[in-house]
């Protein structure tokens, strides 16, 4: 009996020990992070057809900063039915102190800048107490009649808070087909009972990726399920086996809504009249599309993916990416040109699409006009160049639709001429007085569609604020400026300004050492501190040619040697010449585009490096004669 008593009682005392080493662990783990999802489990169920998704999520928050995650969000479309909303707080003790009243929740619309899904909605409330740690307890569930996902399950709050323990269960009739793909679960397993299949999914996510540069899409490095029914009913009864159903479904979706009013049938015969050629054709259509309509997201049927008809669009003037891809595709059909609907997933940095597993992977639609001799792609949503995509849906792959032949085909690679940024830079002297330096820049690419849009939309006040702070150089103060755009469809814009510094010109006793105009570069990680590998999507490419005065009395006090760096994806130079008083600088930076692997980030550091502090030398001084 005493043996069996000290036994027990070593027993009692191991599990104390292991349960407050745990504990500390645990405390420990939560100083690091502001808050921490403790569980995410979702239990979906398709019964008779309709989709039954409950979540229960527990998140502690940490302290202060942390509050920003007691503000809960769920999201949900308008077909969906989202019923028992319950949420609770209890301290650190454990004990309840507040219980979300019916009041407490709010709702919005969930518009978010891609363009796919307008028909989203949130349920949004806020529970906050005012001792750390606490823990917020929420659940719901939502309820649906059609659906082209049983779930896309992504157990992750913030990609800068850890989930401790996350699980995902399906449960399907045995007869019910579904296809799915995983990336980063732990745990998977099958169990089948008399008349149901049920699924389970565990993952976790411990170690939070950091923010760093042109790194690869965050998803990639996230847990995440995604389930689809093999066959199912959204609308119209549609079919994830192949692409080729899915893209018949898409056409179905189509038919019907491709009508014009007999005046806007008028008004295409019009604007064509006396043009031959196709292509002037189109470009002369696609103005006309540019002036007469604007993209605004609106709510519409089946969940986002139907499009408004051409008739709606012609008579309001205004659509989403869907509409007016759908009337453009009818103003051209008029004229017996045909335009391909085209889907892809928009956006910077590039996400892949999963070939192997056919489903609804896309977030934007834009238009493929295929000729004999070239091809011309179309986004119906900008007002940019005509046949330009830029930056946003360019070298990607797009889904074209086809009856019975829909493909992928990648989207047209942005090459070192279309994202070229030219500065040309006149700096004069002064010994008295801070110098006023004229800019010339020439952007395209990224540069050009950013600064095109902001002159387009922005007000004067504002559009002045943001080039003072976004795009001036730093050390000088802008006096003027003005933007120009040669050409309508000119893929460039030009930004012209004269800004003040005292920054240039640093006199020694007889000698001026002469400041260069550094480029703006990406600032990476110290190649220890950095964890994931590098996505460049477009190149990069910038070419500076700065002249300098020579003062007066004053030569150069050596010869200024050229400079060139040639590391990995980069090349880099600066090239001096020297006339009889001025010196002119000319810069080229090239970065090709590409995914580099984490063996390869030294290289790519090491690059930037030289680059840099090439740029932040002094190589030219004068002295007098």
């Amino acid at each position: 009996m005493v043996a069996l008593s000290f036994l027990i009682r070593s027993l009692l005392v191991r599990v104390i020990l292991i349960t407050c080493f745990f504990s500390l662990q645990l405390a420990l783990f939560a100083q690091e992070y502001d808050a921490e999802l403790l569980s995410y489990e979702t239990h979906t169920t398709v019964v008779k057809s309709k989709l039954i998704r409950n979540t229960h999520v527990q998140v502690r928050i940490n302290n202060r900063a942390g509050e920003k995650y007691a503000t809960v969000s769920i999201p949900y479309s308008k077909s969906d039915r989202i019923s028992n909303i319950e949420a609770f707080i209890q301290d650190q003790h454990g004990q309840v102190v507040r219980r979300l009243k019916k009041g407490d929740i709010s709702e919005k619309s969930n518009i978010s800048s891609s363009s796919l899904y307008e028909d989203d909605y949130i349920k949004e409330f806020t529970l906050k107490h005012n001792s750390y740690p606490y823990t917020i307890t929420y659940s719901f569930q939502i309820q649906q009649d059609e659906f082209i996902y049983v779930d896309y399950w992504v157990p992750v709050l913030s990609r800068k808070i850890p989930t401790l323990h996350s699980s995902l269960t399906v449960s399907v009739p045995q007869d019910f087909k579904l296809s799915y793909a995983s990336n980063l679960t732990k745990e998977f397993h099958i169990d089948t009972t008399e008349s149901m299949i049920q699924y389970t999914w565990k993952a976790d996510y411990t170690d939070p990726i950091k923010d760093e540069k042109l790194a690869p899409p965050l998803s990639v490095y996230l847990p995440m399920v995604k389930i689809v029914p093999v066959d199912f009913s959204y609308e119209l009864d549609g079919s994830f086996e192949t692409w080729t159903g899915f893209g018949n479904w898409e056409i179905e979706l189509l038919k019907g809504i491709q009508d014009l009013p007999e005046s806007e049938e008028r008004k295409i015969a019009s604007i064509v009249k006396g043009i031959d050629d196709d292509r002037e054709k189109i470009k002369a259509l696609y103005h006309y599309l540019q002036d007469n309509t604007r993209y605004i997201n609106v709510s519409i049927e089946t969940g986002g993916l139907k499009p408004y008809p051409a008739s709606y669009v012609a008579e309001n003037k205004y659509g989403d990416c869907k509409a007016l891809s759908n009337y453009f595709i009818t103003v051209l059909q008029t004229i017996g040109i045909r335009a391909y609907y085209t889907n892809v997933y928009a956006g910077e940095p590039i996400r892949p699409i999963n070939k192997l597993f056919p489903s609804q992977q896309f977030n934007h639609v834009i238009l493929f006009i295929p000729r004999e001799h070239d091809t011309i792609w179309l986004d119906c949503t900008n007002n940019l160049a005509f046949n330009y995509l830029g930056t946003f849906t360019q070298n990607r792959e797009a889904f074209v639709i086809a009856e019975n032949r829909s493909n992928f085909i990648r989207t047209p690679a942005l090459t070192n001429e279309d994202v070229l940024e030219s500065r040309r830079i006149r700096v004069p002297y002064d010994r008295y007085a801070k110098i006023t330096v004229e800019f010339k820049n020439t952007y395209r690419g990224n540069m050009y569609e950013l600064l095109s849009e902001l002159d387009r939309t922005v007000n004067l006040n504002d559009k002045s604020r943001i080039l003072r702070n976004y795009l001036i150089e730093d050390g000088f103060e802008l006096i003027d400026y003005s933007i120009q755009k040669p050409k309508r469809d000119s893929a460039f814009i030009q930004l012209h300004y004269s800004a003040n510094t005292d920054q240039i010109y640093h006199h020694y006793g007889k000698d001026i050492l002469v400041q260069n105009i550094p480029l703006q570069l990406p600032e990476f990680e110290e190649p220890d501190d950095r964890t994931l590998p590098v996505q460049i999507d477009c190149p990069i490419y910038k070419i500076d040619t700065i002249t300098y005065e020579i003062p007066q009395g004053y030569g150069l006090s050596e010869p200024v040697a050229n400079q060139y760096v040639s590391d990995g994806p980069g090349e880099y130079s600066m090239k001096f010449s020297k006339q009889e008083d001025h010196i002119q600088v000319v810069k080229e930076l090239k970065v090709q585009p590409g995914f580099y692997p984490k063996s390869d980030y030294q290289e790519i550091y090491s690059f930037f490096s030289k680059v840099k502090m090439i740029e932040n030398k002094i190589f030219i001084t004068l002295t007098k004669n």
